[in-house]
């Protein structure tokens, strides 16, 4: 079976594994554009002997590839070796994302690098049996994935608005898909595709997409603010994920006692304040029926969205400042039809400076999502990568299956 795509799994794994395995050399050649053996010899001290073995199995698995003569060409690495540049093999290797939202999905394949190759958006609630909403989405992964050429499956990344513990699979008690309640989510994508799956929730999945071409150091807080609000953290790389797969889970911070109805049970949390969905329901009457109805009348200037918009930028301000304060981040990017609002985004950055401490926001930048609406899908793709190329995962793939 996969192994889990928790990220401290994969970290205690990479550590367990030998410096000398395959795993860890092919590891470092995909963390560089290209390497000679010279390169990699003073990269890992391995012996002479040791590198070539290990990167002969590398080759015969496909893994990677010769790409013609380091700038140098005519200086040699070895004895009766040009300084060839080696690199990973990702030629024809591609993700299938499954980016499913409260309304609607994006299903798209990516490369291995992250970058769209094809795409489609489905209109469906996600508020249907499990089921029923998959083969929806299988159909059209299953019409994307065959109008490719020469492509191999590593993996399937699957983003849903909602709590999910990705070391396990278990889909946590959630508002926005109730009737997915204990579906064997993780379990069923596997078997589907006969492929490592990863799953997470939207918001985690946007906040590693952005991370991904954020400094490799950089702590950054991520929002996602549409139909729902949600967050996620990566400092360092590492995505936080909590003990039960709900940080980020801000939408359900409880604000008053005696707010308006949420989804949850409760009242007066920041979702039924302030959501999308719950703006729907506030601006109805002026004839507001989707968020690019908000859009479009926050362009035009229209009083009553703005002030509607002001006021829920206010309460997600009150929510997010304590966050700021606590994990200090570089930056905080919005994303969503409404977090990438010019007005949204202004809104953010002044409050939040309001209420925390000079310290906390010397360094803060406030600004939209640099992926645009392809965060999620880019986070989930390198995450499904991380995990299909892992060091244990190689290491397993080349000793069950020997080269001949």
């Amino acid at each position: 079976m996969t192994e889990p795509s928790d990220a401290s799994v994969r970290d205690r794994a990479a550590a367990a594994t030998s410096p000398a395995s395959h795993g860890a050399l092919l590891q470092l050649i995909r963390a560089r554009s290209g390497a000679t053996r010279q390169q990699l010899l003073a990269a890992t001290g391995m012996s002479r002997t040791t590198l070539f073995e290990r990167l002969d199995g590398l080759f015969q698995h496909g893994l990677i590839y010769q790409a013609g003569l380091a700038p140098n060409g005519g200086s040699r690495s070895a004895p009766g070796r040009p300084s060839e540049i080696l690199r990973w093999d990702d030629r024809g290797r591609v993700v299938l994302v499954l980016d499913l939202g409260q309304t609607h999905a994006r299903i798209c394949v990516t490369t291995v690098r992250g970058q769209v190759l094809r795409m489609r958006e489905l209109a469906v609630s996600i508020d249907v049996d499990a089921e029923t909403y998959l083969a929806q989405a299988h159909e059209i992964g299953r019409i994307l994935l065959t109008a490719g050429t020469d492509e191999t499956l590593v993996g399937v990344g699957v983003g849903i608005p909602g709590p999910v513990n990705s070391r396990t699979g278990v889909l946590g008690r959630s508002t926005t898909m109730p009737q997915w309640q204990h579906y064997p989510l993780l379990e069923r994508e596997r078997q589907h595709w006969n492929v490592d799956v990863v799953i997470d929730n939207d918001a985690r999945a946007f906040a590693f997409g952005e991370a991904s071409v954020a400094g490799p150091h950089d702590t950054l807080l991520a929002v996602k603010f549409a139909t729902g609000i949600g967050a996620g953290l990566v400092s360092a790389g590492h995505l936080l994920e909590g003990s039960d797969g709900t940080a980020g889970d801000i939408g359900h911070v409880r604000l008053s006692v005696d707010g308006p109805p949420c989804t949850c049970g409760r009242h007066g949390c920041l979702a039924a304040w302030a959501s999308g969905a719950a703006l729907l329901r506030q601006l109805a009457p002026v004839g507001v029926h989707q968020l690019d109805d908000i859009v479009a009348r926050v362009a035009a200037g229209d009083a009553e969205v703005v002030a509607a918009i002001d006021q829920a930028v206010e309460r997600l301000a009150g929510v997010l400042a304590p966050v700021v304060a606590a994990v200090n981040p570089d930056t905080l990017v919005l994303g969503g039809k409404l977090g990438r609002l010019p007005r949204v985004v202004a809104g953010l950055d002044a409050l939040i400076r309001d209420d925390v401490s000079e310290r906390a926001r010397e360094h803060l930048v406030v600004s939209v999502g640099r992926l645009g609406s392809d965060g999620a899908m880019v986070g989930l793709s390198q995450r499904v990568v991380d995990l299909a190329f892992a060091p244990g995962a190689i290491d397993a793939q080349i000793a069950a299956a020997p080269a001949s």
